[in-house]
């Protein structure tokens, strides 16, 4: 794994503009489909493989563990995501800033810009970390745990949560996709090699979490490695600039967006907890887990669009042509899972889980439709957020609303949540068509972007 890194590393070490971006006059079309296609095939085969490894290690532990440990477990990790939403925004805003400074040649710049966000979401992490600690009890007691070890183990997880994205945000944007691709790789794979043997020992639903803990600093310890380049040495004022720095609108609406697609993907399976019995709860975790599939297999899409959805706006003042490109990319992954799981659900959730998740077969079908939409939603997402659009989040906003009174109100079976979240997410879908970013036709285009007073206080060495 390491040649193949240093090889790509090799190769993505030039960072001059892309021929296929500008041509002499600067009217020369791009080639989306196949910039697009190539590093999609990338990241979809190494993805996928992460992919299939995390979330072959729930079907694991999802036979290791009862229903109800099974259900602590999987309400804890959508508590993770949650609570380190603002990284997946930071994550997409260093992609984009990379890109665009790694595009013009800018590469000090871009080193300045490491080292600023580093120190800056290292602030951040250290905080909600001891937030977090002293807030264990209180944890426990919402989410009704079977054991307080679980919500400890989450602690380091959590905190390096913040800062792992940074790392993948500095890959996505200079598009070493096969670095990045692998470093996602090895941390599911630690969750699986320390995961089960804790849990063999007795150690329950905090060992998978605890395996995932230390996969995120293995993968920040090789990055730091791989891009040793472009990190500056102390002295350029960028670390002390950065523990300074106070968000500004646009990060606090990237963090908005990606707070509300954390919430509207995960909130359900929160709400399934407090609401369903126990192993109600535990076969609304599978059908989550199902969900998660649906939605996350296609997620390298949104990897690769970012670094060409910026320079199209940049450069052409539009980058709805990557969006549509992108769009269809994701409908056709998804239904890899969508069509065998709507055919045959009773046989899914057996071989996933076991026969004891089979009386949730009812909600298979409303569920891959939830991901298939959430896929979407995700890659909406990542584009309002590479293009800095701030509208988005109030549309999230709403979908959030609507999904918590909807589920509120209609809670009387794993099938009954799962037809709810499917219907919340077709109407923010439809909403979205209507008013903002369109999937199925063309936007008029924009005047070409100029760097906002925000992005140069950013990147400014």
């Amino acid at each position: 794994m390491s040649a193949t890194i240093e090889k790509e590393q090799a190769a993505g070490s030039s960072h001059a503009p892309d021929p296929e971006l500008t041509a002499a006059g600067g009217g020369k079309a791009l080639r989306l489909e196949a910039r697009l296609g190539r590093a999609t095939t990338v990241m979809v085969g190494l993805t996928l493989l992460a992919s299939i490894t995390n979330y072959g290690s729930n079907i694991i532990f999802s036979r290791l563990l009862s229903p109800a440990s099974y259900g602590d477990l999987t309400a804890l990790i959508a508590f993770t995501v949650i609570a380190t939403v603002p990284t997946g925004a930071a994550q997409t805003m260093v992609a984009e800033r990379i890109a665009v400074l790694l595009a013009a040649g800018e590469h000090d710049r871009a080193r300045y810009l490491i080292r600023h966000a580093v120190a800056h979401i290292g602030v951040i992490a250290l905080i909600l970390g001891f937030v977090y600690a002293v807030s264990i009890p209180l944890l426990e007691q919402a989410l009704s745990l079977q054991a307080v070890g679980p919500a400890i183990a989450l602690e380091p997880l959590l905190v390096l949560s913040f800062f792992v994205p940074v790392a993948y945000g500095v890959l996505q944007g200079m598009e070493r996709f096969i670095a990045l691709g692998a470093m996602m790789l090895a941390a599911a794979i630690s969750r699986v090699l320390i995961g089960v043997p804790w849990t063999l020992a007795g150690g329950g639903a905090g060992g998978p979490l605890f395996g995932q803990a230390l996969g995120c600093l293995f993968t920040m310890g090789v990055t730091a490695y791989l891009l040793r380049k472009y990190l500056l040495r102390r002295g350029t004022g960028a670390a002390r600039a950065g523990l300074r720095r106070r968000p500004d609108r646009r990060t606090l609406a990237a963090g908005g967006v990606f707070i509300g697609f954390a919430l509207i993907s995960n909130l359900d399976v929160l709400l399934a907890k407090l609401m369903l019995p126990a192993h109600a709860a535990g076969e609304y975790a599978a059908l989550a887990t199902v969900e998660k599939i649906v939605i996350f297999l296609p997620a390298a899409v949104a990897i690769v669009m970012v670094p060409s959805a910026a320079r199209a706006r940049h450069l052409d003042g539009s980058a709805g042509r990557v969006l549509r490109i992108a769009a269809l990319l994701v409908a056709l992954t998804t239904l890899l899972v969508v069509v065998p799981a709507a055919l045959a659900p009773h046989l899914l959730l057996q071989l996933m889980f076991g026969v004891k998740y089979v009386s949730a077969a009812a909600g298979v079908l409303p569920i891959v439709c939830a991901g298939a939409g959430l896929a979407l939603l995700y890659l909406l997402v990542v584009y309002t957020v590479a293009i800095q659009d701030r509208r988005w989040t109030w549309l999230l906003a709403g979908g959030v609303a609507l999904q918590v009174v909807s589920i509120s109100a209609l809670h009387s079976s794993p099938a009954e949540i799962a037809t709810v979240q499917a219907c919340v997410v077709a109407l923010v879908l439809i909403a979205n068509e209507c008013a903002f970013h369109p999937i199925l036709r063309r936007a008029a285009a924009r005047q070409p972007h100029a760097p906002t007073r925000e992005f140069d206080e950013w990147v400014a060495p």
